[in-house]
């Protein structure tokens, strides 16, 4: 996925289905230090249950449009 790409998603895009977890949620959650796939979990919960928002990998079906690891490589690439 590209920055702009990415950057199509509005904050309150909807990432973790399961436990209702929005991209400004999750982006909110990395900018106060949780910036590794698993402290982004235990902070917000998100990619806990069904599991699909980790990652495109988990997600083979495509269920899901934006994941955890998609949205960490886009923090680190814009320095959050």
């Amino acid at each position: 996925m590209t920055i702009e790409e990415f950057e199509k998603f509005d904050l309150d895009y909807n990432v973790c289905e399961c436990f209702d977890v929005t991209l400004g949620d999750i982006l909110e959650a990395i900018k106060a230090g949780h910036n590794t796939l698993e402290a982004l979990m235990d902070k917000t919960d998100a990619g806990t249950a069904c599991k699909l928002c980790q990652s495109c990998e988990i997600d083979e079906d495509g269920d899901r449009e934006l994941h955890l690891d998609e949205i960490l490589l886009y923090a680190k690439e814009k320095g959050l």
